[in-house]
């Protein structure tokens, strides 16, 4: 399994990669929302190309292209200098 962080900042962190089994990945972390998610880690969002969406907390469409929900999401929740 390949997993790169490809956007990471004090409060949000993207993830993408290969797995053997699932195919490409994508997940989405959010530290604000770490008490908020079952699993107490703050994923908001993970998709996968076995599965699809299984965890959508972000508040954009499953319509989108899962890259665009996440980078949606991201230019939402970071703070502009």
């Amino acid at each position: 399994m390949s997993r790169i962080t490809f956007y990471q900042d004090s409060r949000l962190t993207a993830v993408k990669g290969q797995d053997h089994m699932l195919g490409s990945f994508l997940q989405l972390y959010d530290k604000d929302l770490q008490n908020e998610t079952p699993e107490g880690e703050g994923l908001v969002y993970d998709w996968n190309e076995f599965f699809g969406t299984e965890v959508n907390f972000t508040g954009e469409p499953n319509t989108l292209t899962p890259m665009n929900i996440v980078l949606t999401y991201i230019k939402a929740n970071t703070p502009m200098d």
